[in-house]
């Protein structure tokens, strides 16, 4: 084999060797976001498409600003131009409800009783 030859069997090697590991890279970093995913559970969307903290908390309602379809001139592509916003017509979120979150006070060396010798 010449040295041209030679070359050439190490850049396709090395092609080859890059393109893998590039495969187990992106394979490793989607596994990742996917356990990830997982462990955040799902995200707070009501059935309207907005997130909780659009809705109230006490009534419900969604104060969310939706785009309607105004009725002014079509841009040929069958879509009109402009619209006005609106208030979402959500009245009750209707989405997975959040973990309660809870509060419990730090555990400080002042909190606990004191230890007692054994007794001998």
């Amino acid at each position: 084999m010449d040295a041209i030859s030679i070359a050439v069997v190490l850049m396709a090697g090395g092609y080859a060797v890059n393109g893998t590991l590039d495969r187990v890279r992106r394979m490793r970093n989607e596994r990742r976001e996917e356990q990830e995913k997982a462990l955040r559970g799902p995200e707070p969307v009501c059935g309207c498409g907005h997130h909780l903290a659009y809705h109230d908390l006490h009534d419900g309602r969604c104060y969310a600003e939706v785009k309607r379809k105004g009725v002014g001139s079509s841009d040929g592509g069958g879509k009109t131009k402009g619209g006005t916003a609106a208030q979402c017509t959500c009245r009750r979120y209707a989405g997975p409800e959040p973990l309660a979150t809870l509060y419990a006070p730090e555990l400080t060396s002042d909190s606990r009783p004191p230890l007692e010798p054994p007794a001998a």
